[in-house]
């Protein structure tokens, strides 16, 4: 059973925050539950593919960092009310509806899969 229900994760996500960039896409994510330490960006999957780790960037307050680089030894702090964006590239975003699949590891409450489901013009 998962520590935080899918239903609640979801939420996380910044609805109409998918959209295609150069030959990738982004998406944004806000914490609206509480707040927490990302020790890992364990995957990211768009409609059931896999999206390599390496090309998967983080942006969070004007800094950008690469997904690998967010580790224990590294964690990314995500308090209340902060939005990050990640942006993936080399990954083309077709018009149409989506489904993503983000997995996480958080301090205190271990891994999670954050469902994004959404629609690009």
């Amino acid at each position: 059973m998962p520590a935080i229900p899918p239903l609640i994760l979801k939420k996380l996500y910044v609805k109409r925050s998918l959209k295609p960039q150069g030959d990738g896409f982004t998406l944004s994510l806000k914490n609206t539950i509480a707040p927490g330490t990302i020790l890992g960006l364990e995957g990211v999957e768009l409609d059931g593919r896999a999206v390599p780790l390496e090309d998967v960037v983080v942006v969070a307050e004007g800094e950008e960092r690469p997904a690998a680089s967010i580790t224990a030894d590294a964690p990314l702090s995500f308090s209340l009310g902060t939005t990050f964006t990640l942006r993936v590239s080399g990954v083309p975003l077709a018009p149409g509806a989506h489904k993503l699949k983000i997995r996480v590891v958080v301090q205190d409450v271990g891994p999670l899969e954050i469902p994004v489901s959404d629609r690009v013009g």
